[in-house]
């Protein structure tokens, strides 16, 4: 952009990044972990289900682990300094995807050492708690800005209440929570950027 177009609101190229950036950011989260458990299913296809953090502790596959987390966050985190936003939802988009980029970075840094210690273990198990909980009351947010996906929505309750069953012990469905929840969450976020920007 040169200066003699710099003083002219372009708001629509700036809008057309922000929903890209959302959704490389979460396509490619969706083909880096698919390629994970295409290399160790076992982690997670199994009576007992593993975690996705499990991929991050495995030779095998921590690099694409990484590159799935790090592609959600840093194109989260681009899409909201491109968001120069006036309107009060588009100010909470923003807000949105700073808070999801920093706690999907702060998800991948205790990765690698919750297997250590306990006190790491519970860190993890914490802000992979505070994610889960962030996801679905974001999601119920996007829903009413939308006012659509009402499938979308009755599958990402479903995909909290069985992550709240995990969590006290109830079953043992962790991947299938996280696959519910997140990829509700994922679609809600593309389709606000698309709207809201």
């Amino acid at each position: 952009m040169t200066f003699a177009h710099a003083s002219t609101p372009e708001p629509h190229g700036a809008m057309t990044a922000v929903t890209r950036n959302v959704a490389i950011g979460q396509f490619g989260f969706a083909l880096f972990i698919a390629i994970c458990v295409a290399l160790h299913p076992g982690i997670v296809l199994k009576a007992n289900e593993g975690g996705l953090s499990n991929y991050g502790v495995h030779a095998k596959t921590v690099v694409p682990y990484t590159l799935a987390l790090a592609l959600a966050a840093g194109f989260s985190l681009q899409a909201a300094r491109t968001l120069h936003a006036q309107a009060t939802p588009s100010r909470r988009l923003e807000r949105l995807l700073t808070t999801y980029g920093a706690l999907v970075l702060l998800t991948l840094v205790t990765t690698y050492a919750y297997t250590l210690n306990t006190a790491l273990k519970d860190l993890h198990l914490g802000v992979g708690v505070v994610i889960t909980v962030f996801e679905f009351v974001a999601s119920l947010w996007m829903y009413g800005e939308l006012r659509s996906l009402r499938l979308v929505v009755v599958i990402e309750l479903c995909g909290f209440l069985l992550a709240a069953l995990t969590f006290f012990g109830v079953l043992h469905v962790l991947f299938l929570t996280q696959l519910l929840v997140g990829g509700s969450f994922a679609l809600f976020l593309i389709k606000t950027a698309q709207k809201l920007t």
